[in-house]
């Protein structure tokens, strides 16, 4: 609905995070005749462009996405020629294994899906491609100025934001109600972690966990990224560039982990990530995380099945809420913002002729309609004024207070700091996921205690960063 996305849009406003302009359009009535001929000129050369193959590494961004960009390119390639596009599709299962790879191997797609957080590894394996060099200033302004703290290395863009996600948790509405809790308010004012915790106890019975986090293997990460914010953890370093999961906060938050897994609120045994929102879906759980608004409607489709008889064995009729991240005493409401992104990458063969026709191609892929309809399919707000545009036509299914709780937290968003270089943020994922991930996996399933994990992640961040690069006390 178009309500819904100006709500979002005119909280996206207040954060700064807005256009530094757009293209100036022409008046093609009105152009010079020299004007005209170097433009037949400029297609001429264009369609006699040497030809060159793109290739796109596409896991499910939106469903079916591999297929979209495969039409998309069908479109391009109408005003480009000599440009072929190969798409390469994807699980979230195996794509950042088979990315990886591929890099590793020097045989780096042109562009492929990424998320912040891994972004680092990545320049710090020399595929990375500075998007000033290629991209006109045309270009760069149609991208919101706001956004781009989450792709800049070392004062590198090296890509711009398809979308920053607000990840938080999501609920089943009339078990929540049940549960006590006054679902609207908590939508548009956050709540306590005290009141979370008595609603997940409240709605913890029989066949029915109060709470279940996606926490196997690497995405335990998304534990720490996301529901991290109920400790102030906002992200890997602190607004002083700092490693901020040896602080007090980190501890704070092993403490909250082991209290809801050891309370039974919350299974001691590891979930994967595709099994949480089935879960809320069979009514085996109360609240779920990460969630996002897009679930919404996934939810609305599996409620219609079981209407019309065609649902899954055990689905029940729920409706889907929204909700923001809980927070301890003292800690500042905030929500974690995923960026994703699409990135252009070079490999051993790649020529700069060759990353100009990427660029291009990546850019088209990144704004306008094509940036509207990925957008709208996740239901959050274009990051450039050419997909805003776009999206004025779109027509959003959205509840009112799944909107609210999506204003809400887009206006808590906390930006990462500028500055972070690209080892910081290769040696923050190393022990992410070679440190916290299998520690805290040990910690669900009460084989360490909060203080032990706590004290082993201390040790190793203090061993690679230094112990004078990391926070040891309270973050505010």
């Amino acid at each position: 609905m178009k309500k819904i996305v100006a709500l979002l849009l005119a909280v996206v406003m207040l954060l700064g995070l807005c256009a530094c302009g757009s293209t100036s359009e022409k008046n093609e009535d009105t152009k010079a005749p020299e004007q005209t001929a170097a433009n037949d000129a400029s297609i001429e050369t264009e369609k006699e462009a040497a030809p060159d193959t793109i290739t796109v590494l596409a896991p499910p961004v939106m469903n079916d996405y591999a297929n979209y960009v495969r039409t998309a390119a069908e479109e391009y390639v109408k005003t480009h020629p000599n440009i072929t596009v190969e798409v390469i599709e994807t699980t979230w299962a195996d794509h950042q294994d088979k990315m990886t790879t591929m890099c590793l191997a020097g045989e780096a797609p042109d562009i492929s899906y990424s998320e912040t957080g891994w972004l680092g590894t990545y320049v710090e394996m020399g595929v990375g491609v500075d998007l000033k060099e290629y991209m006109d200033a045309d270009m760069l302004a149609d991208y919101d100025e706001g956004t781009l703290s989450y792709t800049t290395l070392d004062d590198t863009l090296y890509a711009v934001p398809l979308y920053i996600s607000i990840q938080a948790l999501g609920g089943n509405k009339a078990m929540l109600e049940e549960a006590g809790v006054d679902v609207e308010k908590v939508q548009s004012q956050g709540w306590s972690y005290d009141e979370f915790l008595e609603a997940i106890k409240n709605g913890t019975k029989d066949g029915t966990w109060g709470f279940v986090f996606a926490n196997q293997g690497i995405t335990t990460a998304d534990f720490v990224n996301i529901f991290g914010g109920v400790a102030g953890l906002t992200g890997s370093f602190s607004d002083e560039l700092k490693y901020a999961y040896t602080s007090e906060n980190m501890l704070n938050l092993l403490k909250v982990m082991e209290e809801i897994t050891s309370s039974g609120y919350m299974p001691n045994y590891t979930v994967a990530a595709g099994e949480r929102l089935v879960m809320l879906q069979k009514g085996e759980t109360m609240v779920t995380g990460k969630a996002m608004p897009l679930f919404e409607t996934n939810c609305r489709t599996s409620t219609a099945a079981v209407q019309n008889g065609t649902a899954e064995e055990g689905f029940i009729e729920m409706e889907y809420v929204f909700l923001p991240m809980p927070t301890l005493d003292g800690v500042k409401a905030n929500c974690y913002g995923g960026g994703g992104l699409l990135v252009p990458f070079r490999n051993a063969n790649t020529t700069d002729e060759h990353l100009k026709n990427v660029v291009e191609f990546y850019h088209y892929l990144s704004s306008g309609q094509c940036a509207a309809d990925v957008c709208d399919a996740v239901m959050l707000p274009a990051l450039c004024e050419s997909g805003r545009k776009a999206q004025e036509n779109s027509e959003l299914v959205q509840s009112e207070g799944n909107a609210i709780a999506s204003a809400y937290c887009t206006s808590i968003l906390v930006a990462p700091p500028t500055g972070i270089t690209a080892e910081q943020s290769a040696n923050a994922e190393t022990i992410l996921n070679e440190v916290i991930v299998p520690k805290m996996e040990a910690l669900i399933a009460g084989e360490a205690t909060a203080e032990e994990v706590y004290k082993i992640i201390c040790d190793e961040a203090f061993a690679l960063f230094g112990e004078e690069n990391c926070e040891t006390g309270l973050i505010g």
